[in-house]
């Protein structure tokens, strides 16, 4: 009898998408921003997190060495109650806090990715650093849905 009412719990929280998008909301999205934080501290503490600048011109006057494109990007999307809790904001007016929230944090993921592939390449700085956004949408019956974000973020590594 046990074992049934397990199983049955067990399938009522693998089928219903309001459940699982809770759980991602106060479980899975703390746990993911928590480790977001400390790799930007790992960073931070070999100087990285201030080689990214949006300067196109080298910092030191020194002669460049090498040179090359370093490309990071994220894709999120919102859970079902961060979308539901946007559409209803979305009905008053103003700033949709959750849609925010969650941008800010793709952005600086996709930042992180950056400067870890900076530290990995051994190059000094990311001159020239830009950020791209993308909305992705899907269309049914001509009205889109927004489905996530892209953050691309591109630069050129130099090396002295």
């Amino acid at each position: 009898m046990e074992n049934v009412l397990l199983q049955i719990f067990v399938n009522l929280l693998l089928n219903s998408p309001w459940i699982i998008s809770l759980y991602g909301l106060l479980v899975y999205q703390p746990m993911k921003k928590k480790a977001l934080k400390e790799r930007e501290q790992a960073s931070v503490k070999y100087g990285s997190a201030t080689a990214l600048t949006t300067l196109s011109t080298p910092s030191r006057p020194d002669e460049i060495q090498a040179y090359k494109l370093l490309v990071a990007n994220v894709v999120m999307s919102p859970s079902w109650i961060q979308t539901f809790g946007g559409w209803f904001r979305s009905l008053f007016g103003g700033r949709i806090n959750t849609f925010s929230k969650l941008l800010d944090w793709a952005r600086r993921e996709a930042k992180q990715r950056l400067v870890e592939q900076l530290e990995a390449s051994g190059f000094d700085e990311v001159i020239n650093v830009r950020f791209e956004t993308a909305t992705l949408t899907k269309s049914k019956n001509r009205d889109d849905k927004t489905t996530g974000f892209e953050i691309l973020v591109y630069g050129t590594a130099v090396k002295y």
